[in-house]
């Protein structure tokens, strides 16, 4: 088994390597465009291989890219903007499915305490 760290794009664009799975634990998919990283993630997948991701549950009607602002690294004096991707589970089903995923798998995991966010689950898998 391996660990590839990088700029996720860039890491799957320049490389042959075929991989089982690829996943993202609140990070590429949340911080990536979707446009720019499926189809980067499709053409690296293994035949029946799984691509799977989780993120914060998407705060209705703020969906598509979110400007986030805020001090990020510490000791840092001047505020930093990313963009984040959410989406609703059956928009997230809807791109994985254009850009060739099957057996797709998108649900939001309410939190233990009511009035927490909840986190988003994607499963998908390339074609066998």
């Amino acid at each position: 088994m391996s660990f590839v760290q990088g700029e996720a794009c860039a890491c799957l664009s320049s490389t042959p390597a075929e991989y089982d799975a690829i996943y993202s634990a609140w990070g590429a998919v949340w911080f990536t465009d979707p446009e720019d990283l499926f189809p980067c993630v499709y053409k690296r997948l293994a035949p029946g291989g799984v691509f799977a991701f989780s993120q914060a549950e998407p705060v209705a009607g703020s969906y598509g890219p979110q400007q986030m602002r805020g001090k990020w690294l510490e000791g840092r004096e001047r505020e930093l903007t990313v963009f984040r991707w959410q989406y609703a589970p059956e928009t997230w089903a809807d791109i994985l499915k254009r850009h060739g995923f099957t057996d797709i798998d998108a649900q939001v995991f309410k939190a233990p305490e009511p009035g927490n966010l909840g986190t988003l689950m994607v499963r998908a898998h390339a074609p066998a």
